[in-house]
């Protein structure tokens, strides 16, 4: 008992000298830590301001401090932190971005990935390139006096997610310009010149379907208005 005693002591001095005040019940002493889950994130990314320590024998956690990281990692869906047989099982499900965000102002761009339900779950730390990028410009999104429209367009890329998921896996970059948006797909050269309604993205579907049938990219077509307008 005694021995254990001194080692638990042991242990909170070297978190105290980390920073911070630490309880005895907050801290484990095992031999390897195991994430589970992990996806687009890191373990780095996971634990990031956690207090671990690594010992002689084995790793010193103050659990408390990981369950707080991961508390307020917005990218998490759930997680739980256990320990089995010597070790710490940290596991967690991920939300999945499904749209980024680039909103461009004052000569700086700042990117925020979304889930399905729209809401922000990480800034300026992109995790995947397999979903579209939605431009803004003029700071209207999260907050701001376009964040209206903004919030218009992004509700216009759910919708064409849930009605015509084969189109958007294929866009790579939607740009809104003066009322018009400018689209452009993976690894094809065109841009698409659109009106922002949802019927303009079911024409592009059509056209752009064609264009991959006859092999032929013009540089741009547009969309707006009764016609199309090929350059």
């Amino acid at each position: 008992m005694k021995k254990r005693a001194h080692t638990i002591a042991g242990i909170m001095l070297c978190l105290a000298a980390a920073g911070g005040t630490v309880l005895a019940d907050d801290i484990r002493k095992v031999r390897t830590v195991e994430f589970r889950g992990l996806d687009l994130l890191s373990k780095y990314d996971l634990i990031r301001g956690a207090r671990i320590k690594a010992a002689d024998d084995g790793i010193i956690v103050d659990v408390d401090s990981v369950e707080l990281v991961l508390s307020r990692n917005s990218f998490l869906a759930s997680y739980n932190v256990k320990e089995t047989g010597g070790r710490l099982v940290i596991s967690v499900e991920e939300k999945k971005p499904v749209l980024i965000v680039a909103v461009e102002r004052g000569g700086k761009t700042d990117l925020y990935e979304l889930d399905a339900a729209g809401a922000v779950i990480s800034k300026n730390d992109v995790h995947t390139g397999r979903v579209p990028v939605l431009v803004l410009g003029g700071g209207g999104f999260p907050g701001g006096a376009a964040a209206s429209r903004s919030r218009s367009l992004i509700g216009l890329m759910a919708l064409v997610r849930r009605t015509n998921p084969a189109l958007y896996r294929e866009l790579a970059e939607v740009n809104a310009v003066d009322g018009a948006l400018s689209v452009r797909l993976r690894e094809r050269k065109t841009e698409y010149i659109l009106d922002p309604e949802a019927g303009d993205f079911t024409r592009l579907a059509y056209i752009a379907g064609y264009c991959d049938r006859k092999e032929r990219y013009p540089d741009e077509i547009n969309l707006t208005g009764n016609a199309v307008i090929v350059r």
